[in-house]
């Protein structure tokens, strides 16, 4: 009745499966070793050693050919098998790369609660509880946004920054005081958005704050000025 498919392409796969052979061989993933800072390879890197409120960001994939069709799908329909699929990989990079660091818990880039409605779901709130279910670590949604912006893919680099100035709040600081947060979200450009997340984490008195996407972009160097 619901086959597994192909998280990327929707191939029909085998029980326990979410990846094809096809995708598995073409998906672009990013590969170490990696920038410590922006998590893309340090032949793709552009981040010019820029430092975020974030400690660091990771990303199983760039956002590119057959993993941005899975982003869009994810997007768009929210799909168990393509939160499972991205989830999955995501757990593998968190471990390759954060391997050891004391997360206490998972929370997620969060929506508006007026796009929430409209899409239905909360694409980063899907992969953050799997992650954390994958990583055996508490889910925790401490993140809300207080105003609606326009969409960060429409602006600028230099226009993202100021377009997310005091819209998220943090509604449960008890639970981040003194604690080392894997924040998530489905792809990263300039980092703006996981910025100003970390920004009001730490304000509450997260000690640190490490980030993972889904899927990162890739960037020019003008691009990533902010």
């Amino acid at each position: 009745m619901f086959p597994h498919r192909c998280f990327l392409c929707g191939q029909v796969l085998l029980p326990r499966q979410y990846l094809c052979a096809d995708c598995r061989d073409k998906a672009p993933f990013v590969l170490p070793p990696v920038c410590d800072l922006c998590g893309r390879g340090k032949e793709t890197c552009t981040c010019g050693g820029r430092h975020h409120a974030y400690e660091r960001c990771v990303s199983p994939f760039y956002h590119t050919e057959q993993a941005k069709r899975g982003i869009a799908a994810l997007k768009n329909e929210g799909y168990i098998h393509t939160v499972e699929g991205f989830a999955g990989e995501m757990a593998e990079v968190v471990r390759r790369e954060y391997g050891g660091l004391p997360f206490t818990l998972v929370t997620s880039v969060p929506l508006h609660p007026k796009e929430r409605r409209r899409r239905g779901f909360d694409q980063a709130a899907l992969l953050g509880r799997e992650l954390a279910n994958k990583l055996g670590l508490p889910y925790r949604p401490v993140l809300t946004k207080i105003t609606p912006t326009r969409p960060q893919k429409e602006l600028s680099a230099l226009e993202r920054s100021g377009n997310l100035l005091g819209v998220f709040e943090v509604t449960q600081p008890e639970l981040v005081e003194n604690r080392t947060v894997l924040l998530v979200d489905d792809v990263i450009t300039t980092g703006a958005t996981l910025d100003e997340c970390a920004k009001m984490l730490k304000i509450y008195g997260a000690v640190e704050v490490y980030a993972v996407t889904a899927a990162a972009a890739l960037l020019q160097k003008a691009e990533n000025g902010v």
